[in-house]
């Protein structure tokens, strides 16, 4: 078998071991049996059971599980713990994750029942009942554990945690729940009491004794917090907040702060202001021996939850402004005030101004006037050289007026960068007033609405008036403007990498989102855009960062932006260079696959095919991740915890193991998988029985977590990121990928070659007509759950392909149920002319015949993902109706007297739709064709491609190396190439 073999306990003889160890089943069954009946030994026994399980005979290959299953209805004791472990390793696969706590786990508990001071058999038995999630007799173990080793302090805490954790599952019977729940609570408050009596008695006779069973730790303390928080009353927490011990005063003051954090979030959630306000000025005040202030509580989470406070009651308590202002004063004279600090504090005086300052104007003749803008300005002049500067200051910047902004982009940091003595830092202060000036171009207050028959707006920044959503010439400046400084920089700083990874790569990405903004800068603000974003900006911002990438490989802000960009222009391959040099790694996979992997099939699926080693290699990444992770129902690393005591990772790890087996980007591995192989003609044919696809068959709702933290976001806040307009459509949701594991669920079924041994086999076809009408039935009625409101998170060609999907799942039953002799219902061919709509709205939206011309082929490059779902569409058409014509036939075969033939009506229309679908799908090869024989696949391509993108914008012309437009030519026409694999018959 293809797991690692145990060994066998120790003092087995050598003879038997090699056999094991060699996989020589016979000869282990057979001395086995031997030393069974020498030694009248039960470990020989359950070897030679474990043995048989290996054989590949398919009655023997069960004799373990049902040795299990035996031993636990007769109430049999199992001592030797090696033995369970040898039960386990042989029934891995045999019995369902599901059953261990009525199968293993019982054997656990009565072994750790007959040997409770056995200390390595028992920790033993715990393990393998946490890791299979066993919480039932992992809870008895560790209470057994815990009496038996009284010294071990570990132990209590274990057996704490355990029980919580039972209390809160949904293992635990209802009525059980409550009780569990307050046994935790019990067990830990008397740990808490011991400590508190030991601190009485410190305080009267000298140093305390050793804590012992008391509550000791910062791990067990936010322990202690937890669970009575979770199962006890207010008053038990208000306790617990005025211990001398255990109160997030008491131990701030111990360098501990992760209670204090917990208990700010904990007031928070209940809208108490006032413990806020109290508790952060208690901490930020605290002083040392000599009265000055120690600073622990100085980080700037602390002063967005007291800034937060102050806002909140700065309308019923009056004199709360004057206690922030009092205490930033004292602070700010402190002899311990580190650079941290100090930004902290300052920062903090800009949040006090902007949300607890006096509402006035901004500006005042050209001059800064209010007390918020002054205080940034401060800020600004103090950090204007830090790389966080920008992000700093940018939520503060959104809330001022137009003109203040325009004020510190324009005026302001400009002359800063003027005066200032050093180049480097003049450089980058020029880079932090570029990003102001992008921020400026992206705000809503940077322009006003110009009255008129037909609106436009004006620019507050230029006074251009305009009737897109921003304006075209602030944007068109401040890439200029980068762009002439980032040519001025790499002749000035040549050879110099931290130019060239900070500042270089800042005005490179300044350039690269205002060609962004102005591809997408169509229609105005509030409506929809009336035409596709301008390829031309889109390819220039794409250029301009795979110039720097040269420079600077491995940026990952820049590499994830091109990810995007070339998946959006269909140059995957390029895309998939990048992503690789990335090296995204397991551990988070889940939450960067989807920037890369979302509906990568439908762009090129040979990217991912199962026919290309480096496509199977990406395909096998993410899916080898779940399949690592989720082997059993806990990882590894929650033993680690427990030996580490790290408890908060114990409580939060089932939440985590649980959203990670329903992730949407679990799902999406298993449909971009099952899609590329389908595309090129590989259909995988057990889609149904694989895992993600039965977890996923649960009902429960898939969780979509991404990481969208390493771009950079210098977007106005209330506008769209540059991460989300770049993406195909909108982002992994439980409604999208629920619909898409149905379709593939539905070419699944169809698609399947029966085995060849059955075809002739009548009851086998007539088992099998009735799966797959069975099958469909199930899938029509979960599809229009879904279907209800999917425009939000769908594509208009997805929503167009899953409606035709559920309208195919409804009409094979209802066509193939028609009695030949009866009235065709006018419901019948309301289905066919919904579904032959949503074909014919499908190839509208392709956009197939758009002409041959460089912008054309560029456009068709980008809209693959439109033709990969007209072709998936027109196919489920074809296999669907393919499908009930051939049952037709059987019937035929079967019936000779044409009874139980179909109805004539609906063989006739079926057979329409099938010729329309067949059109639609020599439309979309011809539409590959096309672009096969082409303009792009022409030898004068990229020199045509590189005059067409700068016909109107020179500026990036003698920056882009020809190399650079050759690769991404190369890259379009290998996904060209790839897309001649695709099946279309």
């Amino acid at each position: 078998m293809g797991r690692q073999r145990p060994r066998l306990r120790n003092g087995t003889d050598l003879q038997l071991q090699s056999a094991f160890q060699d996989g020589n089943w016979p000869v282990v069954i057979r001395l086995a049996e031997k030393r069974a009946r020498t030694f009248n030994d039960q470990y020989f026994e359950i070897v030679k059971t474990c043995a048989e399980s290996q054989l590949d005979d398919p009655v023997a290959k069960f004799a373990a599980a049902s040795a299990v299953r035996q031993f636990v209805k007769d109430g049999t004791v199992v001592k030797d713990v090696d033995a369970i472990d040898l039960l386990e390793w042989a029934t891995l696969g045999l019995i369902d994750e599901d059953e261990f706590p009525a199968s293993l786990g019982p054997l656990r508990v009565r072994c750790v029942k007959s040997s409770p001071k056995d200390k390595i058999a028992v920790t033993r038995c715990l393990e393998s009942c946490l890791l299979h999630w066993d919480l039932v007799s992992a809870q008895q173990i560790a209470a057994i554990i815990d009496r038996s080793f009284p010294n071990e302090r570990s132990f209590l805490f274990w057996n704490i945690v355990i029980t919580h954790l039972l209390a809160m599952s949904p293992q635990s019977p209802t009525e059980k729940k409550k009780l569990y729940g307050t046994l935790a609570q019990k067990q830990i408050e008397r740990a808490a009491q011991l400590a508190e009596q030991a601190r009485a008695v410190a305080a009267d006779d000298g140093p305390p004794p050793p804590p012992g069973r008391a509550v000791h730790t910062e791990e067990e303390i936010l322990l202690l917090y937890h669970v009575v928080e979770t199962h006890g009353t207010t008053a038990d927490v208000d306790k617990l907040l005025a211990s001398p011990i255990f109160s997030p005063m008491s131990q701030f003051r111990l360098g501990r702060k992760e209670l204090l954090v917990r208990v700010l979030a904990m007031h928070r959630a209940k809208g108490d202001w006032h413990a806020i306000f109290r508790l952060c000025n208690d901490c930020l005040s605290d002083a040392d021996e000599n009265d000055e202030p120690t600073l622990l509580a100085s980080d700037w989470l602390v002063w967005r939850h007291f800034l937060a406070a102050a806002t909140h009651l700065k309308s019923v308590e009056a004199d709360t402004q004057d206690v922030v202002e009092k205490l930033l004063l004292r602070l700010g004279r402190s002899k311990n005030l580190r650079p941290l600090h100090r930004r902290n504090l300052m920062l903090a005086k800009v949040s006090l101004a902007f949300h607890l300052g006096p509402g006035e104007a901004d500006l005042t003749d050209g001059h800064p006037s209010s007390v918020r803008m002054r205080e940034l300005i401060n800020y600004i002049d103090d950090q204007k050289t830090s790389s966080s500067c920008f992000g700093d200051v940018k939520g503060f910047v959104e809330k001022l007026d137009a003109s203040a902004i325009r004020h510190l982009g324009y005026v302001h940091v400009p002359r800063l960068a003027d005066t200032f003595g050093d180049a480097l830092g003049a450089a980058r202060l020029r880079l932090l007033s570029l990003k102001l000036q992008y921020l400026a171009s992206t705000c809503h207050s940077s322009f006003e609405t110009v009255p008129g028959e037909r609106p436009r707006s004006r620019c507050t920044v230029c006074n251009t008036q305009f009737d897109a959503a921003l304006c075209a010439s602030c944007l068109s400046r401040v890439a200029h403007d980068a762009l002439t400084l980032y040519k001025s920089m790499s002749k000035e700083f040549v050879g110099t990498p931290k130019v060239d990874e900070e500042i270089a790569s800042g005005l490179a990405m300044v350039v690269a989102f205002c060609h962004i903004r102005l591809a997408f800068n169509i229609g105005r603000h509030g409506y929809a855009p009336p035409s596709p974003p301008s390829t031309q900006h889109l390819i220039r911002a794409l250029f301009m960062l795979e110039h720097h990438l040269h420079l600077s490989p491995k940026h990952s802000q820049i590499s994830l932006v091109l990810v995007q960009l070339h998946l959006f222009l269909g140059s995957a391959h390029r895309s998939r260079e990048i992503w690789d040099e990335l090296a995204v790694k397991r551990t988070i996979v889940d939450s960067l696959a989807p920037i890369f992997y979302d509906r990568l099939s439908t762009i090129s699926p040979t990217v991912i095919s199962p026919l290309d080693d480096w496509g199977w290699h990406l395909t096998d990444t993410v899916k080898s991740h779940y399949s690592v992770s989720l082997k059993l129902r806990m990882p590894r690393r929650l033993i680690d915890a427990f030996e580490a005591g790290s408890y908060a990772s114990i409580i939060d790890m089932p939440t985590y193991m649980e959203d990670l087996r329903w992730s949407c980007t679990r799902a999406m591995s298993l449909v971009e998988e099952s899609r590329a192989g389908r595309l090129v003609g590989q259909p995988d044919g057990e889609l149904l029985q694989d895992a993600r696809f039965l977890d996923m068959a649960g009902g429960r709702e898939l969780k979509a977590v991404i990481d969208y933290g390493s771009f950079a976001s210098w977007d106005y806040g209330c506008d769209s990121p540059t991460h989300a307009r770049l993406q195909i459509g909108p982002a992994p949701s439980n409604t999208r990928l629920q619909l898409s594991l149905l379709s593939e669920a539905f070419h699944d079924i169809l698609d399947s070659k029966p085995a060849t041994a059955n075809k002739s086999s009548g009851s086998a076809t007539g088992a099998d007509d009735a799966f797959v009408l069975e099958m469909m039935a199930r899938l029509g009625h979960s599809f229009p759950k879904l279907l209800s409101d999917v425009s939000s998170v769908c594509t208009t060609a997805e929503v167009l392909y899953f409606e035709v999907v559920s309208l195919l799942c409804t009409l094979l039953p209802l066509g193939s149920g028609i009695p030949r002799t009866s009235a065709l219902p006018a419901v019948f061919g309301q289905l066919i002319d919904s579904v032959r709509t949503g074909l014919e709205s499908l190839q509208a939206a392709a956009a197939m015949n758009r002409g041959d011309s460089v912008e054309a082929s560029v456009l068709t490059l980008g809209s693959m993902h439109d033709i990969a779902m007209l072709r998936d569409a027109a196919f489920a058409i074809v296999l669907a109706t393919r499908w009930t014509l051939d049952l037709n036939e059987r019937e035929k075969e079967r019936d000779r007297s044409g009874g139980s033939n179909l109805h004539k009506e609906v063989v006739s229309q079926l057979k329409s739709l099938q010729t329309a679908a067949k059109t639609a799908l020599t439309g979309g090869k011809g539409a590959v064709d096309g672009l096969k024989n082409g303009v792009v696949s022409s030898a004068g391509f990229a020199s045509a491609l590189k005059t067409w993108t700068f016909e109107d914008d020179g500026d990036l012309t003698d920056l882009i190396e020809e190399g650079t437009v050759v690769e991404l030519v190369r890259s379009w026409r290998l996904n060209i190439t790839g897309w001649q694999q695709v099946a279309w018959e």
